[in-house]
C-alpha cells in the first residue's frame, strides 16, 4: 500500500493551475508515476514503464507497440479493440495522424490543428475516445491528451459538457492552461529534474498535465484557487 503523502501549504507559483484550480501535489504525483522517490514514500509502479517508455514506430500507423501501450493503462482493452485497429481503424487513424505535426505542443497549436484534433471522437468509433486518445497520444504525446473521466471532471465547470461531447472544449481549455507562463515555467522545471533522474524519456508538458490530473483525481486533491 502506498504511504500517505505529506501535505503542506501550496502556492500557485509552486504548483500547476488547471481549470482555475490548483493541483497541489503535482511534482510528487509526476515523480510517483515515473517510479521516482517522492516526499511521501518509496518509488511506486504506475504506467510510466509500460506506456511512456514503450517506443512508437517512425510512421503514423498504430502498430503493436502502440496497442500494447494503450492496453497497459486501459484494463478493458481486449480482442475486440485489437480487431478494430486491425480492420480499418488503424489505417483511418494513420491518415488522420499524418495531418498532425510531430514537433508542436498543444500549447502552441493553431486553430487548424485544433479543428483536426476535434475529429478524434468520430475516428475512435466503437472503441470509444478513451482508447482512441490513448493510441493517438502514444503517437503524438506533445499534442494529444488522454481523454477520461478525470480530465472531464477537472474541466467540467468550464466546458459545461460531459462525455465525449466535451472533447473540443477540453482541447481549448487545456491549451489555455498549458500556455500560462506560470504553468510553462513549472513544467519546464519539472522536466529538467526528470531529465537528470529518469533513464527513459521525459514526458511532454501535456503528458505531465495528463498524469497530474489523473493522479490528483485518485487522491481527490484538487483545491479551488
Amino acid at each position: 500500500m502506498p504511504l500517505a503523502r505529506s501535505r503542506s501549504v501550496v502556492t500557485v507559483a509552486e504548483s500547476l493551475v488547471c481549470a482555475g484550480s490548483v493541483l497541489p501535489s503535482v511534482r510528487d504525483d509526476i515523480r510517483r508515476y515515473c517510479g521516482l522517490p517522492w516526499s511521501g514514500g518509496h518509488p511506486e509502479t504506475w504506467g510510466y514503464e509500460s506506456f511512456d517508455c514503450t517506443p512508437t514506430g517512425s510512421d503514423d500507423l498504430p502498430g503493436p507497440p502502440d496497442l500494447l501501450a494503450a492496453a497497459s493503462i486501459h484494463p478493458g482493452f481486449g480482442q475486440s479493440e485489437m480487431l478494430f485497429f486491425r480492420s480499418g481503424g488503424g489505417e483511418a487513424l494513420e491518415s488522420w495522424l499524418s495531418r498532425l505535426p510531430r514537433e508542436v505542443d498543444l500549447a502552441d497549436a493553431d486553430e487548424s490543428i485544433l479543428e483536426i484534433l476535434g475529429e478524434l471522437p468520430e475516428l475512435s468509433g466503437t472503441v470509444g475516445l478513451e482508447i482512441g486518445s490513448k493510441i493517438a497520444a502514444h503517437k503524438r504525446p506533445r499534442l494529444i491528451p488522454i481523454f477520461g473521466p478525470a480530465l472531464v471532471d477537472c474541466y467540467a465547470s468550464l466546458t459545461g459538457v460531459v462525455g465525449e461531447a466535451s472533447w473540443p472544449s477540453l482541447l481549448r481549455f487545456m491549451q489555455r492552461d498549458l500556455a500560462l507562463p506560470v504553468n510553462r515555467d513549472f513544467l519546464k522545471g519539472v522536466a529538467e529534474e526528470l531529465a537528470i533522474e529518469l533513464d527513459g524519456p521525459v514526458p511532454s508538458h501535456l503528458r505531465m498535465v495528463d498524469i497530474a490530473i489523473w493522479m490528483e483525481s485518485n487522491d481527490e486533491a484538487c483545491s479551488s484557487v
